[in-house]
């Protein structure tokens, strides 16, 4: 099953061990999603590295693997796959942010895995959060 991946959840998951990365530690187990996202994701969060970085429970090391291990486990999606339906997605987005995930959502017809609560409250049955996520995976 396709998933998107919304960079909050790659966020998060740099910051600190938690639902959000456990969710790529358990599909790297169980291999039951497919995790795809917008091709400038990583571009999206390599602007925020100092930051990130900052503000990070990793040691460097660790959290260099952990970047890694993130890159290595999502597939992205170049624009041009969703392309036609970024209008429809940027009348159902809570933020311009969000319009390549739910234009991507709308293209694949597929769920979003995030924790933006005004994204889930736009997308109640399309985005799921990462303890949802990990539920689905582990059943627990």
């Amino acid at each position: 099953m396709r998933l998107i991946i919304d960079a909050n959840v790659v966020f998060s998951a740099l910051l600190s061990k938690g639902k959000p990365l456990q969710v790529f530690e358990d599909n790297f187990l169980l291999n039951k999603f497919e995790f795809i996202s917008p091709e400038y994701l990583f571009v999206e969060i390599e602007a925020d590295m100092k930051r990130i970085l900052e503000y990070s429970h990793y040691s460097p090391e660790e959290f260099s693997r952990v970047f890694s291990f993130l890159k290595k486990s999502i597939e992205l999606m170049p624009n041009e796959s969703y392309k036609d339906k970024t209008e429809e997605a940027g009348k159902i987005a809570p933020h311009k942010e969000d319009i390549p995930y739910v234009a991507l959502s709308l293209k694949l017809d597929c769920e979003i895995l995030s924790g933006d609560k005004p994204l889930k409250e736009r997308m109640p049955k399309k985005v799921i959060t990462p303890a949802e996520a990990v539920i689905r995976l582990t059943g627990k």
